[in-house]
């Protein structure tokens, strides 16, 4: 599969969240996360290792989400498997004014 295939996604592409339950170890790495339903666009993405798991996955890092750097200079992704390409369902308006990406210090 290549890089800008859709089910893996490209940089500016416009994707949908079909997976928001996250380990309690991402609010420890996060302000925000995605929430299912909403639409994010793809800023950059890249390989990375889950600090829990060890295993590497191919990451999004989100045009309207934009997390703490680690240690390391790193900002943590959201893994591509979370996401599905955006269909045109209804306008892109309608769906501008309702993304708000979940606060973790809110949801505790």
């Amino acid at each position: 599969m290549n890089a800008n295939s859709p089910s893996q996604g490209s940089i500016g592409q416009k994707v949908v969240c079909v997976d928001d339950s996250f380990p309690r170890a991402v609010w420890r790495r996060c302000i925000s996360v995605p929430v299912a339903g909403y639409i994010y666009t793809i800023r950059a993405m890249g390989v990375g290792t889950d600090p829990t798991t060890g295993v590497s996955n191919l990451g999004f890092l989100l045009a309207e989400i934009v997390n703490p750097k680690n240690d390391l200079g790193y900002e943590a992704g959201f893994v591509h498997t979370r996401f599905v390409p955006w269909l045109d369902a209804c306008s892109e308006t309608e769906h501008n004014a309702t993304v708000e990406p979940l606060h973790l210090q809110d949801a505790k």
